[in-house]
């Protein structure tokens, strides 16, 4: 980035262990628990990180923005937490309401404070590339299953939905959302595979077809 970054390694070093950001939390660990054991790399995606980590120029730390009460930070953030530690990459997580000022260098289209964001950087520090959120198949689920959420119920405004109205929206996607999570977890990876890639100077046709 060509910015002065607020993330200076004294900030980085200083963030949460996966360890400790689990022990930290007060709402949904069993959720974080869950989809770590969901989460899996193939034999090709660790060889893949630990060449790419051992690189002088490579991915050696991620920094994790997260709240442990966003649904996207409890199914991503394991799969962050899967390929730091098959490749030996030190990841640490800051917390996105106490630390604005770390956010607003990552957020989502230039506006979105949106999480988890994902930021990498070499050993001595210098920044890499960031993934954040979703990938892009989950927006695109998602997309739809809120245009066919209109079609089914036309008078529920999806944003200001509350009581009733809010179990409604909820059982909606909750029937529709889960069987997408494995592929979307599958994509998460692929998808950091290929921001590393072009970091690294590398085709992102290396990264393999799912």
């Amino acid at each position: 980035m060509t910015m002065v970054s607020v993330v200076t390694r004294e900030r980085f070093d200083s963030a949460l262990s996966y360890a400790d950001y689990l022990a930290s939390i007060a709402v949904n660990r069993d959720q974080f628990e869950h989809y770590y054991g969901t989460a899996h790399l193939t034999d090709d995606d660790v060889a893949f990180f630990r060449n790419a980590a051992a690189l002088t120029s490579g991915p050696a730390r991620m920094l994790v923005i997260a709240e442990a009460w966003c649904p996207d930070v409890f199914r991503g953030v394991p799969v962050l937490a899967r390929i730091a530690e098959a490749s030996g990459i030190t990841m640490k997580i800051v917390l996105r309401d106490e630390n604005p000022d770390i956010m607003d260098e990552f957020l989502l289209n230039g506006r979105a404070r949106a999480i988890p964001a994902a930021v990498f950087y070499t050993r001595d520090h210098q920044y890499s590339t960031h993934w954040i959120e979703r990938p892009a198949v989950a927006h695109a689920e998602i997309a739809r299953l809120r245009a066919e959420f209109s079609v089914v119920h036309p008078t529920l405004d999806l944003k200001t939905a509350t009581g009733v109205d809010r179990q409604t929206l909820i059982a909606f996607f909750d029937a529709r959302l889960p069987q997408h999570y494995p592929a979307w977890q599958i994509e998460t990876v692929r998808e950091i595979r290929e921001l590393l890639a072009a970091a690294l100077g590398a085709s992102s046709s290396s990264a393999p077809a799912r």
